[in-house]
């Protein structure tokens, strides 16, 4: 299964459990969404999947989590 997940593209997911975000609050920015369910979100420097991108063998989730801790650390200086 893939979905589009903001900032990064189009991806493959991979569940384990079909967990899905069932609300956010006002400061949560929606990454990604699969069928209208919330599967990834962020808010300020945390970052939540309800998939799991270390199966897929597809690095982009990784990097864009590391490059979010390295522009906060930027930001905290």
């Amino acid at each position: 299964m893939e979905c589009f997940e903001k900032g990064i593209g189009e991806i493959p997911i991979d569940f384990i459990h079909t967990l899905i975000i069932e609300t956010v609050g006002p400061e949560v920015e929606i990454l990604a969404q699969v069928n209208g369910a919330i599967v990834a979100a962020k808010e300020k420097q945390m970052l939540v999947t309800s998939f799991h991108p270390e199966l897929t063998g597809d690095t982009r989730g990784h990097t864009y989590f590391l490059e979010m801790i390295s522009q906060s650390k930027k930001e905290k200086l």
